[in-house]
This record gives structure tokens, C-alpha cells and sequence, in this order.
């Protein structure tokens, strides 16, 4: 197999500062990860090493010889299959929603309402629930799960949306907008400023947007790059939420939320 060569080592003047190219190649792949891009010129990844063009061109090289990167049409780089590869065959083995599911029962616990985990899709600006957590109560809704749902009906995808960046939501909000409900809202004015109260209050809360006759409180959560990727929440029948429960199960929700970031960005204390 291919190795990462040792030759970017030897740049002159970096005597102080030298990392090895195996923690080089690393910081382009995170960089290209993380980026809203998906290629990135030979140049512009230098300039984020802070190393000459050709000491990242020896390492694009390395990882284009391993399938971690692929050369675009215009001479970019781009992941590659086989770096795609080992992130589908990470995330089968741990999934990001089984990182979650002890909070997830924890949630369902504590409110005595069904807890609900979603995750959002860059490439498609949609959601899907992939995890539950249901209540004993004999009235509870079933959502549609492993299914792909707009945004803008209902607590969850509003969780998300109130915080994806401002250009995107822009344009998700101006686009087409279906009404699952006769409660959900579609009107961009008003759709933005209710964003504009959810991204304030850390949550979302909404009355039959998605299912009729359904209650849901959600809260975002995010990865390692500050990203909203998701959102937990929990849904109940209208007839259970009133002013004495309302603001602890927000709370519960916000609570839980901010422990499964914590569990993706890896700051939770063991």
C-alpha cells in the first residue's frame, strides 16, 4: 500500500513548527471534510498547511494514490471513493443515532412522552427520523420513519433549518414549500421570522405542522464544526401540553440535545 512520503519534512524554514506528513494529510482531509466546497485547487490547501504548493502536491499525490482524493475535471481535488468508503463502513459500525439512544430513553424517561432523533442531509436539505424512543401512554403518534421530509412542516426540521447557514435557509425558505397541514406555515416573511425565534430560543416547538393534533418540541444539535446535523425532540397529543409541563419538557429537550453534541464532538467527560 501507498504510504504518505517524508519528503514534506523537509520544507525550508519550518523548522519550528514541522509535523509529520501523516498529521499533513490528515489536516487536508479534515479541512475538506469540513469545507461547504467540495474541491479545493492545490494552492488553496497549501495556503491552509502554510506550506509550498509543491509540498502539497506531494501530499495530494499520497492521498490520491490511497483513493482518499480524486482529481476533478478543472484540475481540483476532491474526496475520494475509497475515503467514502471507510465513512460508510464507520458509520454502519457506529452510527451516529446509537451514540444517541441512551439519551434518547433518558428523554422519553423523564417527560413520559415518545423522544424522536433526526438527521439532516446537506446534498438533498431534508430530514429524516431515524430513532424512537416510545412512551408507554396507550395516545401517542407514530412518525414516518427512515423517510425523507421537508424542513419547514414540523418541530424538528425547523430545529435544523433556524440553523443552517443563513444563504441556505434563504434559499430553502424561497423554494417550493408544500403545507402538511393546514397549520403549516409557508409564507417565507413569516417563516423566516419564526427562524428568527427559534434560532434566539434554542428550540422549536409547533402544533399539527407535520401530523395533525400533534405536539412536538425539538432542539438542534451539532457536530464537530459548530454544523447543525440533527435534532432530538419529543411529540405528544395537543390535550398533554399546558403552562405547568410546557417549560420543563423544553428544558428536557434542550438538555438532551446539548448531550448527544457532546457525544459527537467528543467533549463529554467519561
Amino acid at each position: 500500500m501507498t504510504k504518505l512520503t517524508d519528503e514534506a519534512e523537509q520544507e525550508p524554514g519550518n523548522e519550528g513548527r514541522r509535523r509529520q506528513p501523516l498529521a499533513r494529510g490528515i489536516e487536508i482531509l479534515t479541512f475538506m471534510i469540513e469545507s461547504e466546497h467540495d474541491s479545493h485547487g492545490v494552492r488553496e490547501l497549501a495556503g491552509h498547511l502554510d506550506v509550498s504548493p509543491s509540498t502539497a502536491h506531494r501530499l495530494v499525490t499520497d492521498l490520491e494514490k490511497l483513493g482518499l482524493m480524486r482529481r476533478a475535471e478543472n484540475g481540483s481535488y476532491r474526496l475520494g471513493l475509497e475515503f467514502l468508503r471507510l465513512a460508510w463502513t464507520t458509520t454502519n459500525k457506529y452510527p451516529l443515532q446509537y451514540l444517541s439512544a441512551e439519551t434518547l430513553n433518558e428523554l422519553m424517561e423523564k417527560s413520559g412522552e415518545s423522544a424522536f432523533f433526526s438527521l439532516y442531509s446537506e446534498q438533498r436539505h431534508e430530514m429524516m427520523f431515524t430513532l424512537t424512543a416510545d412512551s408507554s401512554h396507550p395516545l401517542r403518534y407514530t412518525l414516518p420513519m427512515r423517510q425523507w421530509l421537508p424542513l419547514h412542516a414540523g418541530a424538528s426540521g425547523l430545529a435544523i433549518l433556524a440553523f443552517l447557514p443563513k444563504e441556505v435557509r434563504h434559499a430553502i425558505v424561497h423554494g417550493r414549500l408544500t403545507a402538511a397541514t393546514n397549520r403549516t406555515l409557508t409564507d417565507p416573511d413569516e417563516l423566516l421570522a419564526r427562524l428568527d425565534t427559534i434560532r434566539r430560543d434554542g428550540y422549536s416547538i409547533t402544533h399539527g405542522e407535520r401530523i395533525e393534533g400533534a405536539i412536538a418540541i425539538a432542539a438542534p444539535i451539532f457536530g464537530r464544526s459548530e454544523t447543525v446535523v440533527g435534532a432530538v425532540g419529543i411529540t405528544l397529543p395537543e390535550a398533554r401540553l399546558n403552562a405547568t409541563n410546557a417549560s420543563t419538557l423544553v428544558a428536557l429537550v434542550r438538555e438532551a440535545a446539548g448531550r448527544i453534541t457532546e457525544l459527537i464532538a467528543g467533549t463529554e467527560e467519561r
